[in-house]
């Protein structure tokens, strides 16, 4: 491996995405017992983006999927990460 890519900063974008592909469908069918675990999870990810993100599921589907909303929680100086993830979003 050259050096180089020792001192890369990895895409956390990219590895948001990935990581929540393979995750959705947890997230989809949100059990009672599993929220607390899954939110977790999603917030450690989200974070590795930005530490000032947050989030938030809708609790009933809406036309057979379930919204989800990220959000800079009203601080500017996240609104370009809210962006790229939402540019990038699968």
């Amino acid at each position: 491996m050259p050096i180089k890519r020792l001192f890369q900063k990895k895409d956390q974008v990219a590895l948001f995405w990935q990581w929540f592909e393979e995750s959705q469908r947890a997230y989809y069918n949100l059990s009672e017992d599993q929220l607390e675990n899954l939110f977790g999870q999603l917030e450690k990810k989200l974070h590795k983006v930005n530490r000032e993100l947050v989030f938030e599921f809708s609790a009933e589907l809406i036309s057979g999927k379930r919204e989800f909303i990220i959000s800079a929680d009203g601080l500017e100086e996240a609104f370009p990460s809210v962006i790229e993830l939402v540019e990038r979003a699968p």
